[in-house]
């Protein structure tokens, strides 16, 4: 979802620059829409040199998740009060200082800030800084987070508050951040399509727990409890049943009442493949068969494939010509 700009589109050069939200010079403007657009995250802003405040704020949502670019222009100074979200602060040049009585963050190019519900300090923000913010609100990542475990969960998930960027498990995060980019900016982009939305949410949620190190790690880690056949059994059926639904591996895994790690693991022992690539199976069978039925003169590939779920054709394309040697354009002819 693109948020409304409230003044003129940003340079090119800035991310996220096709979703403005506002250019100001106004500290009052500024804090206000800090408040809107990363909601029930309360601030007061203030700056030595207001005339030289030179705020720009770009902002796209993937689904429930919240990407925002964010520059002032000059030296400002940020007190923060509690939120419900959780936030990934990433510099893209220059640096900011989060600190309270307890804590001091250094967030610098190579060093993400995260912050977790609860925590209120201040901001020492530098002009030349820029940066990305991830917000995801608490509620979805504490649900993802008790459905990988299988189990619901007393204590609140505690991220770690400093994600080094360089990590490897960190580096896989930041590609999704990237190919998500890619996408908005790109003319008729995978995420102009629903289905591609919930993927990327659903990617950038499960690898956000999997790259920074927090307080259920361990246990996430852990063997899951082994599925049932008929769990497995029910789970195929649904795919095989409704293979044109935009599935992730939560929600078909939520549908059988396992966990996701117990899901992917009896598919694993059961028929060697992932969830997500027998569906692929699933929906590639489907377009062959319509492609087999349909007329060239009345039928595209590109419609029969879009009915069954493939959002990208060059992907769709590939695995096709892998699966029946040659190209879904060959099958429609004959």
């Amino acid at each position: 979802m693109t948020r409304r700009s409230d003044e003129s589109s940003g340079s090119a050069s800035e991310l996220l620059a096709g979703h403005p939200v506002l250019r100001t010079s106004d500290p009052a403007q500024a804090a206000d829409a800090l408040e809107r657009v990363l909601p029930r995250i309360p601030v007061r802003l203030r700056t030595r040199e207001s005339r030289r405040l030179k705020m720009v704020m770009n902002a796209l949502d993937v689904g429930s998740v919240t990407a925002s670019y964010l520059r002032f222009g000059t030296d400002i100074h940020l007190v923060t009060g509690e939120t419900e979200s959780y936030y990934v602060n990433i510099p893209l040049h220059g640096r900011t200082l989060w600190r309270n009585s307890q804590l001091r963050l250094l967030s610098t190019p190579s060093v993400a800030a995260v912050l977790s519900p609860g925590m209120r300090g201040e901001v020492v923000w530098d002009g030349d800084c820029a940066q990305l913010c991830v917000m995801v609100p608490g509620a979805r990542l504490q649900r993802e987070l008790e459905n990988h475990l299988d189990r619901g969960v007393a204590a609140p998930l505690l991220f770690e508050p400093s994600m080094k960027l360089d990590s490897p498990t960190a580096r896989g995060w930041m590609a999704t951040l990237r190919l998500i980019h890619r996408e908005i900016e790109r003319p008729g982009g995978l995420l102009t399509h629903p289905l591609a939305t919930r993927t990327f949410e659903n990617l950038l949620i499960d690898s956000l727990l999997i790259a920074q190190r927090h307080n259920y790690t361990d246990a996430l880690s852990a063997p899951g409890r082994e599925a049932s056949s008929r769990s497995a059994r029910a789970a195929i059926e649904l795919l095989e049943a409704h293979p044109e639904r935009p599935w992730s591996v939560g929600e078909l895994a939520r549908e059988v009442h396992l966990s996701t790690r117990a899901l992917q693991q009896t598919f694993a022992r059961s028929i060697g493949l992932s969830p997500m690539r027998y569906l692929r199976q699933v929906r590639l069978a489907r377009v062959h068969a319509d492609l087999l039925d349909a007329s060239p003169e009345e039928t595209t590939v590109a419609e029969v494939a879009a009915r069954w779920g493939f959002v990208h054709h060059g992907h769709f394309a590939a695995a096709y010509r892998t699966r029946y040697g040659h190209a879904p354009a060959e099958t429609l002819r004959r």
